[in-house]
């Protein structure tokens, strides 16, 4: 059995409005502590960042386009990597480790 299944509308939602609930954490950050305290909201908003990657980096892997291999990556590929979003779901741009292959891997979830 494997441990991945493809994306569905619920994992979608659930990033949506976490990314809605970090940006407007950002805003109101912005309005209130960038005036005074510019240090504490740089240091708030890179923990925030951090915490969303590791989140994704938990909650999603990625399945090669060319051999249909199923793998993970680390936190600090997951930033730096090329994403986008098509009509057959997520994609990021992505080595497999099987077939060494650069092409856009599928976002899948974690079960």
């Amino acid at each position: 059995m494997s441990d991945y299944r493809n994306t569905q509308k619920k994992d979608w939602m659930i990033t949506a409005g976490l990314l809605m609930l970090f940006i407007s954490l950002l805003v109101v950050g912005a309005i209130w502590l960038v005036p005074q305290y510019f240090i504490l909201f740089l240091v708030l908003g890179i923990a925030s960042i951090f915490l969303l990657v590791r989140w994704h980096n938990r909650t999603f892997a990625y399945r090669c386009s060319n051999c249909e291999n199923e793998f993970e990556i680390s936190a600090l590929v997951n930033f730096l990597s090329p994403h986008g979003i098509d009509k057959e779901g997520g994609w990021k741009y992505l080595k497999c480790p099987k077939c060494k292959t650069r092409n856009r891997a599928r976002v899948i979830a974690r079960v």
